[in-house]
């Protein structure tokens, strides 16, 4: 009779437990409208129960509103930092970070909405001293400044490095630059 009741009582907290309503996941979008496009390119993010890994989705939306799903990257790349566009949105970059240090991964935009997280990327930039973009142009140029102080004489950070001096700060930069439709990093 126990034993009865018992498996009743098992099979009842089953059915309770598998009729719980799911709820919907519904995560907040961040959007960035594209130069001279009439489309944004939006992505949604939640951390990784893994570690400090992204999860992070993307979508575009067209000149209709509508969203468009362009893949996702789920707990296989480290830290996601963003995206940003050339002047007249021609290209876009991608950042990810591995342990507090970014690459990024150069693409065609309209590719990229296209194809989303499939697309081949143009060019990946992952110098261990960068600091900031100072140029991101229509033409595939793209500049960039390295850590204040990695390096005595600017001449040795490498190829393409040069030395420039900020007109507003007087600080001096040590500025590398390269094409990302002929130049191989």
């Amino acid at each position: 009779m126990y034993k009865f009741i018992l498996v009743g009582l098992l099979f009842l907290s089953i059915q309770a437990n598998a009729t719980k309503p799911v709820k919907k996941l519904s995560l907040p979008l961040v959007c960035a409208t594209i130069p001279s496009i009439e489309e944004q390119l939006c992505y949604s993010s939640t951390n990784s129960s893994y570690g400090p890994y992204d999860d992070v989705v993307f979508y575009k939306i067209d000149k209709y509103g509508e969203e468009v799903l362009l893949g996702s990257q789920s707990g296989g790349v480290a830290t996601f930092g963003g995206f940003d566009f050339s002047l007249g949105g021609r290209y876009m970059w991608v950042s990810w970070a591995e342990e507090g240090h970014p690459f990024f991964e150069f693409y065609r935009t309209n590719d990229f909405l296209e194809n989303g997280i499939k697309s081949k990327s143009l060019e990946v930039l992952g110098d261990y001293y960068f600091e900031q973009f100072t140029q991101f142009s229509e033409n595939g140029n793209v500049a960039y400044s390295l850590t204040e102080g990695a390096f005595e004489n600017c001449k040795d950070a490498g190829d393409g490095a040069r030395e420039s001096i900020d007109s507003e700060t007087s600080k001096k930069n040590c500025i590398k630059q390269f094409n990302i439709e002929s130049d191989k990093n």
